[in-house]
């Protein structure tokens, strides 16, 4: 967690062992699911300027068509099944909030399985994939 670029020797040095040990069991953690590799990007190098947390409400026979389809999407970054008052939650990045407008009215709008939409925009980061950002609030 600390760098993940190590070599697999400083990886050995810190484990007290070899590198081809320590590549290996790396490797088992991660064949194993017991470890995941992330790499987190900077959006904004990406020109994202906009996010967005979508709360869907779905009819119950289209949830599992609807996820899969919006989970394919280049702009989405997270879908999941939730239980409440929307039974889908998606997160999208978009390069700007016409972007974003453009994939609420197409490609959300697109989907026949949704009844209802709320869009909450995502005002700063402060914490992804487990690391915390220092002075983001």
């Amino acid at each position: 967690m600390e760098d993940g670029r190590a070599p697999y020797t400083d990886l050995a040095r810190r484990a007290n062992t070899t590198a081809l040990t320590a590549r290996r069991r790396v490797e088992a953690l991660v064949n194993g699911q017991v470890l995941r590799l992330a790499t987190e990007v900077d959006l904004a190098r990406l020109g994202v300027r906009t996010e967005a947390l979508l709360w869907i409400t779905v009819a119950p026979g289209g949830l599992e068509e609807t996820g899969q389809q919006l989970s394919r999407h280049p702009q989405v970054r997270f879908a999941s099944a939730t239980t409440g008052s929307a039974n889908l939650l998606v997160a999208v990045a978009a390069t700007d909030l016409d972007a974003l407008y453009h994939f609420l009215s197409e490609t959300i709008g697109a989907l026949e399985h949704i009844t209802t939409l709320e869009v909450i925009p995502i005002l700063t980061g402060v914490k992804r994939t487990g690391l915390v950002r220092p002075g983001s609030l």
